[in-house]
């Protein structure tokens, strides 16, 4: 069967244009920026793990699309390459396959966190072909009655599974990587390993990050995790791809193991608003719209990070690891598992080679 030349060319740029970018910042210490990318705080979930509902933003106070097409310039000329658009609920925003758009027309490597709760068929197909990347679906246990009650939306669940097999069906092609994206706290902790599962038997991935105690202030939530919980999930990612955290990003997950925190130097955050910040539990640094982008290295940004009391995000870790040399190495190989496994899923599924761009 043969694939269009067109859907592998493109797939092959990105590889080249992000991972050539990566390997020069691991390389030689030129940093390769990863920006976290808050669109709104307007949301329609209820998450005991996420104030952002308590405080929605105004729609008339966030950056507009033609703002935000101007902070992605910004960005992309300070070194940003990669931008992780979330809320809130990012698909709130009826402009948010315009940004994606410019994000990725810019080189940008775009990827997005969503309840899955808005999603439709229709709209997934927009945000591929948008340029979106990188698609996940926040799922916080394999049992419905625990994933309802937690997100406070009836049915949640069952949405959710329905997202995900649009993943695997329509958005997994050529380089592009999603599925479950799993928030542990004190009461999935676990439900890992069947969220694993759950993911293998939809064909997407699965990723996990733990809870951090500066989102909420509510240290009922803190996961326990020790040796023995990140051996689980070591020995989960190892039987195939479907764990697409990184080895070392997971080991972090041990608080003695855990890197120097590099917010504002490997990775910022935008908040709805525009306002930079080095990480998003830190205060404001500057504007986007307003200020050098250099502002998240202030000293008084510095201190902020400095005094924070530590998180283990995705944002932070997987920054921290894949910009070393040996965590760039371990980030190709799973780029090359993740190509591999899409090619199979269209060569298996002969209506998929029509829409491999």
């Amino acid at each position: 069967m043969i694939l269009p030349r067109g859907a592998i060319m493109q797939t092959w740029r990105v590889v080249i244009r992000f991972g050539g970018q990566a390997a020069v910042s691991a390389l030689v210490g030129r940093r390769l920026l990863n920006c976290l990318w808050e669109l709104t705080y307007r949301c329609n979930a209820r998450c005991a793990i996420c104030p952002y509902w308590r405080r929605p933003s105004e729609p008339a106070l966030e950056l507009t699309a033609d703002q935000i097409r101007e902070g992605l310039g910004k960005i992309h000329a300070y070194g940003c390459r990669l931008v992780n658009f979330t809320g809130g609920e990012p698909t709130l925003r009826s402009d948010l396959e315009e940004i994606i758009s410019e994000a990725s027309r810019l080189g940008i490597w775009t990827s997005m966190v969503t309840n899955g709760s808005l999603i439709t068929r229709g709209r997934l197909r927009s945000l591929k072909s948008a340029g979106l990347d990188h698609l996940l679906i926040s799922l916080d246990s394999a049992d419905p009655v625990y994933h309802d009650h937690h997100r406070g939306i009836p049915g949640s669940h069952a949405k959710v599974i329905e997202g995900l097999r649009w993943i695997g069906e329509d958005f997994l092609t050529g380089h592009r990587t999603g599925g479950i994206m799993c928030a542990i706290s004190a009461g999935n902790l676990d439900q890992v390993p069947a969220l694993v599962e759950l993911a293998r038997s939809l064909g997407v991935h699965a990723v996990f990050q733990p809870y951090s105690y500066n989102k909420t202030g509510d240290d009922s939530l803190t996961p326990h995790i020790g040796t023995p919980q990140v051996s689980t999930l070591m020995l989960l990612k190892r039987r195939d791809s479907t764990v697409l955290n990184s080895r070392r990003y997971l080991e972090g997950w041990v608080p003695d193991r855990r890197s120097r925190c590099s917010a504002g130097k490997k990775y910022f955050s935008i908040d709805p608003y525009g306002y930079l910040h080095p990480c998003v539990d830190t205060p404001a640094a500057g504007h986007i719209l307003r200020d050098d982008i250099q502002v998240i290295r202030s000293d008084r940004a510095a201190n902020d990070v400095a005094t924070c009391q530590g998180c283990w995000y995705c944002f932070r870790g997987e920054a921290d690891t894949s910009l070393s040399v040996g965590g760039y190495l371990e980030k190709v190989g799973i780029g090359l598992a993740v190509i591999r496994r899409n090619l199979a899923r269209t060569l298996r599924s002969p209506s998929r080679t029509r829409d491999t761009a």
